[in-house]
């Protein structure tokens, strides 16, 4: 066995969440003033979470609520985008053959209900994560757990996982009180099971999250803040006067157009990194004319994503022409697959397909304005080769709860946070797997992502992500559209908060308040 600390994981975390010399690092707000305990800060964003259950969450709203209330093995490390550190975990070692994981966790860690969290929470915990399905495929080579002592957690895998400890980090994977679990009947929808910095007060769906400190929090002197409060504002205009009038203090993601309209703001901050927030148009390829090769690679040579990024982006998004792993990251694959629109190509695949004369498609889309706006342009888009498109938005609940099931023809939406290649792309077009919303199926796309996740070296892993990404868009089970910045805004009382490239709001922990 050899020692691996948590503050030195340079080479071995280059190999495993996503990361290189070429990292892209997010926004600190760096003060030299200590830092002021106490307050209360009101943070919003587009939408509303759906669950407050860890293991059962998908959108990122869901999220954004959730890490903050729950603590993980080990966490993403503010400013920077994908490098790890310690959570519950003060160390760990790795075994030499990559297959034995022995965690050392913090003594003296409390569950929010006083309870003391243990190995064996550890353990619950990843066997409920398997259990629950939603991300179970991050631990399908888990071989056995062990809790030798209270501190102690041993995790065998059949076989080497390149991205584990990125798996380990997601905050959704996180460690739950078993007692809680049980007292709720098996559901944490609403309930609080965690030991994160801040505990639950307070939810009432589409109104507020409240979360106040948690005073037995393990990490010493944190979190500052004596209480968060989460307003879901779905509308952009009345999410920026809000942060313009003082009514909240953080603004997590600024459209495009209200930038510049609230740079101008005497009292705002707006900071903006390189985000992984990528868009796409989804195909169901599992029946009708969405099911023929030939049509979805029509409607992706049919669709301008230049023009979609000036009318919709203001030009501020970075277009996809091929897979959807962003510049910057180390799977980038640069292979411009659609480089630009080509009307006549579209339209010979139509040909081809048997669908000369075009057909009726519905195409779902949540109330986010950008989206919508995206949506309707792709509507005129694709009249151009004869496809007629009915455009059909709803309100959130409904919208992703119709993606969950595959209910819907095409639909434009997007997916936000991830680090590994793997993440980026598994669950989403491996065969079968619980994301695979488009019923995407290519045996090779399979193969290369299977590889891919047992693959160490990271230039092997390169080679293997760009063919599958080159084959993904081929496939076209999605146009890829653009990939975004992140962009928050905030009053300048607000210190130490990180605008992170996964849009995660870990970093609320280490926030304060300058009056």
């Amino acid at each position: 066995m050899r020692k691996v600390f948590l503050i030195c994981l340079v080479i071995f975390l280059m190999v495993v969440t996503g990361c290189s010399g070429k990292n892209q690092k997010s926004t600190v707000e760096e003060t030299s003033i200590e830092p002021k305990a106490g307050g209360e800060l009101v943070i919003s964003d587009a939408t509303d979470a759906n669950t407050l259950d860890p293991h059962k969450a998908t959108t990122a709203a869901s999220m954004r609520y959730i890490e903050n209330m729950y603590s993980t093995l080990l966490r993403y490390k503010s400013g920077t985008y994908g490098e790890l550190e310690g959570d519950l975990a003060k160390e760990y070692s790795i075994s030499e053959d990559g297959k034995v994981y022995t965690f050392k966790l913090h003594e003296g860690v409390k569950f929010h209900n006083g309870d003391p969290l243990t190995s064996k929470d550890v353990k619950y915990s990843i066997e409920r994560i398997i259990a629950n399905e939603v991300r179970a495929p991050q631990f399908e080579f888990v071989e056995k757990i062990e809790t030798p002592d209270d501190h102690t957690v041993v995790i065998t895998l059949k076989q080497p996982v390149a991205p584990f400890l990125t798996f380990l980090a997601y905050p959704m994977n996180a460690i739950v009180n078993k007692n809680v679990v049980e007292q709720n009947n098996g559901s944490l929808d609403k309930a609080d099971a965690g030991s994160g910095p801040f505990q639950l007060v307070e939810w009432k769906k589409d109104q507020h999250l409240i979360l106040e400190k948690f005073p037995d929090y393990f990490v010493k002197g944190k979190p500052y803040l004596d209480k968060v409060i989460w307003k879901p504002i779905a509308d952009n205009t009345a999410r920026t006067t809000a942060l313009r009038n003082k009514e909240i203090d953080i603004m997590l993601q600024v459209e495009p157009q209200d930038i510049k309209k609230l740079e101008n703001n005497n009292g705002i901050v707006v900071k903006s990194v390189t985000g992984t927030f990528w868009e796409y148009l989804g195909l169901n390829t599992s029946k009708g004319p969405l099911a023929n090769k030939k049509v979805r690679q029509a409607i992706a040579w049919a669709i301008d994503r230049e023009s979609l990024n000036k009318l919709v982006k203001f030009g501020q998004a970075k277009v996809l022409t091929g897979g959807p792993i962003p510049e910057g990251h180390w799977a980038h694959d640069n292979s411009n697959i659609y480089p630009k629109r080509d009307l006549e190509k579209a339209k010979q695949l139509m040909k081809e397909a048997g669908y000369e004369k075009g057909f009726k498609v519905t195409l779902k889309v949540s109330p986010k304005q950008d989206q919508v706006n995206a949506a309707q342009i792709i509507k005129q888009q694709l009249k151009e080769i004869g496809i007629e498109v009915e455009v059909l938005t709803q309100e959130p609940s409904i919208f992703f709860d119709a993606l969950g099931k595959k209910d819907f023809e095409m639909t434009v939406v997007g997916w936000v946070g991830f680090v590994d290649p793997d993440e980026y792309l598994y669950n989403i077009f491996h065969t079968g797997e619980i994301w695979n919303q488009q019923n995407y199926s290519n045996p090779k796309v399979d193969e290369l992502l299977e590889k891919g996740r047992v693959t160490i070296d990271q230039e092997e892993r390169k080679k293997i992500y760009a063919d599958a990404q080159k084959l993904i868009a081929e496939d076209a089970p999605m146009v890829f559209l653009y990939v975004n910045k992140q962009t928050s805004a905030f009053v300048d009382s607000v210190k130490d908060f990180d605008v992170n490239p996964t849009v995660t709001t870990i970093s609320l922990r280490d926030t304060w308040l300058d009056r």
